[in-house]
């Protein structure tokens, strides 16, 4: 899944900062989703860090990684429901995402 080269650098799509700022200003998003393991891809993340993932919570948005199915949503109408527990200071938890079609 992390799709990984001989130096360990991995070739996974991310968002660009340009849409994260789309989504977060223009159409006031609570939270991110992918498929991916971080919101950067991979090789900007080798080279520069996790540019694109620190602004996105420096935003108080919420990212869901990893996540599967997405193909099998439409292009808009859905409404994606996310329950986790409450931990405390912790850094990550798995979560149960379900979506509700129109």
């Amino acid at each position: 899944m992390r799709n990984l080269d001989d130096q360990k650098i991995q070739h996974t799509p991310g968002w660009g900062r340009d849409a994260l700022e789309f989504l977060i200003h223009e159409r006031g998003v609570k939270a991110v989703g992918h498929e991916t393991f971080d919101t950067d891809a991979g090789i900007p993340t080798a080279e520069h860090g996790l540019l694109n993932e620190y602004y996105l919570l420096e935003q108080d948005i919420y990212q869901l990684e990893v996540m599967t199915n997405l193909d099998q949503l439409p292009a808009k109408g859905a409404l994606i429901s996310i329950s986790f527990p409450n931990w405390h200071q912790a850094s990550g938890s798995p979560v149960r995402a379900v979506a509700i079609l129109p």
